[in-house]
């Protein structure tokens, strides 16, 4: 199945971000079974709810979106759960309220309060070092334009130095571990170990596999790509 993307990013994310209010309110119920209730029961509306069906079915029928499961949670209770279209384009497979979905970036919520958790439990600091948990990452490079140096703007003039400092988890909750795409400087050695883009979920590799290539070439020595592909003066410490 080809991945499938929505320009319909404002909308998607509202529905997302409602989705996601109503998934960290689990936190009482996750434990228990799941059972439908009656909106009205539950303090909503049958029929305000049921706008959705004609909301999803004319994005299906646009062929703004290939298909989608909705569910709404209150008091614990469903109180709104269906699907719309189809899990698989080309096949023709209808969708159903039981298929799981990649959520790309969305996941990024889940994640970060995950850490915090864990650093309120003590599990871990966010001053922690990356390669405390992932090695690989222990010898971080950095690919530094040498083109700025000149006043020349070649993106093919670079040098790969020794990182600054370690990549901490504060770095990765910010955004500024310098870990990109695999685009400008030095694009060809991330492109040389198939690491560019985003999308992942067609290799044949666990994604810690992936992950871990991004901090040590195949070869077992400190990464030749270059960690901090954003130029070093957005983030002084990526270099010496």
């Amino acid at each position: 199945m080809k991945p499938f993307i929505s320009y319909q990013n404002n909308f998607f994310n509202n529905i997302f971000a409602l989705f996601l209010c109503f998934a960290l309110s689990w936190g009482k119920v996750y434990s228990q079974d799941l059972k439908y209730d009656l909106p009205e029961n539950n303090g909503m509306s049958s029929s305000r709810l049921s706008n959705i069906d004609s909301v999803f079915s004319n994005y299906i029928n646009n062929k703004k979106l290939p298909g989608a499961v909705i569910l709404v949670l209150r008091n614990g209770k469903i109180t709104y759960h269906k699907s719309f279209g189809m899990s698989d384009l080309e096949k023709r497979v209808p969708m159903t309220n039981d298929k799981i979905f990649r959520i790309a970036s969305q996941t990024k919520a889940l994640v970060s309060v995950g850490v915090m958790m864990l650093q309120e439990d003590g599990k871990l600091l966010l001053s922690d070092s990356l390669s405390t948990y992932l090695p690989e990452f222990e010898k971080s490079t950095v690919a530094e334009p040498v083109s700025k140096l000149h006043n020349k703007n070649d993106e093919s003039l670079y040098k790969i130095v020794q990182a600054k400092r370690a990549i901490t988890i504060r770095d990765l909750l910010t955004h500024t571990a310098g870990i990109g795409y695999g685009y400008g400087l030095a694009a060809e050695l991330w492109e040389n170990e198939d690491l560019q883009g985003w999308y992942f979920a067609h290799k044949e590799e666990a994604i810690q596999e992936s992950v871990k290539k991004n901090g040590q070439s195949s070869d077992g020595k400190a990464s030749r790509r270059g960690l901090c592909l954003w130029l070093q003066y957005r983030y002084p410490w990526c270099s010496n």
